[in-house]
């Protein structure tokens, strides 16, 4: 927009469209910000508005998530007598739905006396781009019953929303729908990558597939959505394979391409790819951003190249709540606890507050080292401090922490404290720490609790049978013996439950 913005600066005939023109430019750029200035100097000049002036401004708005900003403008037009111009009205609805005020964009779609295919599409893609996916596929149904013919937009959105939900049977009727209209969206590449997305999260990993393989013409945005899919479907193999066939097709790999083939190689511990692609960013990048600098972190840490993660997490020089707790989780894993405390506190340092995968790096950490009373401090500051709710992963690492040096009845009172009922997970690692330290009492409890929760008993029968015997109880171990063959009752006899 440089040589736009010098153009229209040393005009000395500015008039409307020349306003118009270098607002609308600004308002789909990188630089928003801008189309509200020369907004702001246009009117300042005494040059009056138009429609299309008011629709580029709030188009800027939308981009901006600027909401105050775009409601002023919004009295502005109503004063000048522009609301009812339907272009303006479209650009409302797909301003208010931007910023996630879908009740006024319903009701400015209400109020249009006849919407186009632009003013449904604002509002399907409104109420699906805010998690709405039921009210997006309603507001589809009213209008196809109304007449109105979908477009590739229409597609995309309604897809999405199928994505959301699931709902395989009405994404088929629209590939069908595409299918028979092909040559209206057969180079919309949009509406494939969004097929692409919609099977994988459906499972339908073989049509996902044959979407890609029947394409004529790829972007790297439709190779990010399969490889993005298998990620996400636990094919890890095939994403790097895919990721290799990219290459070798001569595309060049974005980001998010990066992030998911990163993603993959972490999962399955394929550090040659990962290594690959390290080097591909270096190459691409002189650093790293946060997002791939917490990748490639993740990656070495879970292919146990500890000293390489570290070496990435120094060279990113912008590192986010998550660069952090991937490192610290890396360092805590791997053994190196007090490296792990260290980094923590490192962080606070820095002013960013935890988060509930944090807590989890720390408490692992804790537990490792044998820092009982420490991890206890950093639970309840993180719930006192930095008002984290604590999950059954976070109790599950306090029962470890606390099970390691004997002190069994403080996780026992520390379950019985939980806010949740705790789940069968949890009472399943204090039976195993009263395995490990042959505590009966604890360990009745323990299975009372799990016969309450109805939960497959076989496996806590076992470990209940070998703390019985290392205590020399003979005729309860035989009992438990009868039960799992099921000629006891239900209530085993000897066992006094609290």
């Amino acid at each position: 927009m440089d040589l736009p913005m010098k153009i229209f600066t040393h005009s000395s005939n500015r008039n409307q469209f020349a306003w118009n023109t270098i607002i609308r430019g600004f308002s789909i750029s990188q630089n928003p910000e801008k189309a509200l200035h020369i907004f702001i100097k246009m009117l300042r000049k005494t040059i009056e508005p138009e429609s299309f002036t008011y629709a580029f401004v709030l188009k800027a708005c939308a981009k901006m998530n600027a909401f105050q900003t775009g409601k002023s403008v919004h009295v502005i037009v109503l004063k000048n007598g522009y609301g009812n111009h339907l272009f303006v009205a479209n650009t409302m609805i797909h301003f208010y739905a931007s910023c996630a005020n879908l009740g006024s964009a319903r009701k400015l779609f209400d109020e249009l006396y006849q919407p186009n295919a632009v003013t449904w599409n604002a509002l399907i893609s409104g109420y699906v781009q805010n998690g709405f996916a039921d009210e997006g596929l309603r507001v589809f149904h009213l209008m196809r019953s109304e007449g109105i013919r979908p477009d590739d937009v229409t597609v995309v959105g309604v897809i999405l929303a199928c994505a959301q939900k699931k709902e395989l049977e009405l994404g088929r009727w629209l590939h069908g729908y595409v299918d028979d209209n092909i040559a209206e969206f057969e180079m919309n590449l949009n509406v494939w990558t969004a097929f692409i997305d919609l099977y994988g999260k459906c499972g339908q990993m073989d049509l996902a597939r044959q979407v890609f393989n029947h394409l004529r013409r790829r972007d790297v945005g439709v190779w990010n959505a399969l490889i993005g899919v298998y990620v996400s479907n636990g094919c890890y193999r095939e994403a790097l394979d895919l990721f290799q066939d990219l290459e070798m097709d001569g595309f060049d790999p974005d980001e998010t391409t990066l992030i998911s083939t990163l993603t993959a190689c972490r999962h399955i511990g394929d550090l040659n790819v990962g290594k690959k692609i390290h080097k591909c960013i270096e190459e691409k990048c002189s650093t790293f951003n946060s997002i791939l600098g917490t990748a490639l972190v993740d990656m070495y840490s879970k292919c146990g190249c500890i000293s390489e993660a570290r070496k990435v997490f120094n060279n990113t020089p912008k590192r986010d709540l998550m660069t952090w707790t991937s490192m610290i989780c890396g360092l805590a894993v791997h053994g190196y606890a007090q490296d792990a405390l260290d980094l923590y506190e490192e962080m606070l340092g820095t002013g960013l507050r935890p988060d509930g995968v944090t807590l989890v790096g720390v408490l692992c950490a804790c537990s490792h080292a044998g820092l009982i009373d420490q991890g206890l401090h950093y639970f309840q500051s993180s719930m006192n401090t930095y008002k984290i709710s604590p999950t059954a992963e976070h109790y599950g690492c306090i029962i470890d922490l606390l099970s390691r040096s004997g002190r069994l009845s403080e996780a026992y009172e520390i379950i019985c404290s939980m806010k949740s009922q705790p789940n069968p997970i949890i009472w399943r690692a204090l039976l195993s720490a009263c395995r490990v330290h042959s505590n009966v009492e604890l360990a009745e409890a323990a299975i009372e609790k799990l016969f309450k929760l109805e939960s497959d008993q076989s496996a806590d029968y076992i470990l209940l049978s070998n703390i019985y015997a290392s205590n020399g109880r003979w005729e309860d171990v035989e009992t438990i013996r009868r039960k799992m063959r099921g000629v006891a009752p239900r209530k085993i006899p000897g066992l006094s439950f609290v």
